[in-house]
């Protein structure tokens, strides 16, 4: 982080000559056009896919006490943010359980958290291996609620995929994700926020949903379609996709 400044600089020259540039979310057109000092209209917006297929997506329970922190386990995904709030949730709600989905370096740091605040019975980490894809969709289907309290995301995956199950998300206000509270798919708490804020926040979602009444994620075959129409028109000048856009 400290050498990003110095990095940014040193890429610049290779990145101004680009043609264009792509972005997986909207908030990098203009962060990036500013720190590298160049015009939006050279940025072109292209996400990833982020697709479950229907054979995926089981029935969503009524009643749950479980919420789920989605990610791999490094410092930066937030997951502490989730336990440390966790025994002021129960102090409300104390059938809740929480699920870590995530495997990573920061499992014992974890771990030991949560037996320091006393709710290690009630802290699962379980990763789900990535191609075990239909098995994620159905653990993260049986969850009242969705964290990803991550300190920087561009292009959330994680979140909108919870978001197709229809399940209510709780995300910080940073990058990509922010961006989901601001499409209104999402509720979202400052990163700065205290145990007790996330845990209030994590209620009020629990009480009163915030879901999406319906939401289309982008496929892969559609981002492969976009990419491609980009680059015919780069290398071609041929009319790039009406999807395209700065």
């Amino acid at each position: 982080n400290g050498l990003r400044g110095v990095q940014q600089m040193l890429l610049r020259p290779l990145l101004a000559r680009a043609e264009r540039l792509v972005a997986v979310a909207n908030f990098e057109i203009e962060f990036y056009g500013q720190r590298l000092r160049l015009p939006a209209e050279r940025f072109v917006y292209i996400p990833n896919g982020a697709e479950i297929a229907e054979a995926e997506r089981p029935a969503s329970p009524v009643h749950s006490s479980l919420i789920a922190s989605v990610g791999r386990l490094e410092r930066y995904k937030g997951h502490q943010r989730a336990i440390t709030a966790l025994p002021y949730i129960i102090q409300q709600r104390p059938d809740i359980r929480l699920w870590i989905a995530g495997a990573g370096p920061y499992k014992s740091e974890l771990e030991r958290l949560a037996a320091g605040l006393g709710v290690a019975d009630r802290v699962e980490i379980r990763a789900i291996p990535a191609e075990e894809r239909t098995t994620m969709a159905a653990e993260l289907a049986k969850a009242a609620l969705v964290m990803v309290l991550s300190e920087y995301e561009t292009h959330p995956i994680a979140a909108l995929e919870a978001l197709a199950l229809g399940r209510p998300l709780l995300v910080t206000a940073t990058a990509g994700l922010r961006e989901l509270a601001e499409r209104g798919l999402a509720r979202a708490v400052p990163l700065t926020s205290t145990a007790k804020q996330v845990a209030a926040a994590a209620l009020e979602q629990l009480q009163r949903p915030l879901l999406p009444a319906e939401l289309t994620l982008p496929s892969w075959d559609e981002c492969a379609r976009d990419l491609l129409s980009l680059y015919r028109a780069c290398v071609y000048g041929q009319q790039a996709s009406t999807r395209l856009r700065p």
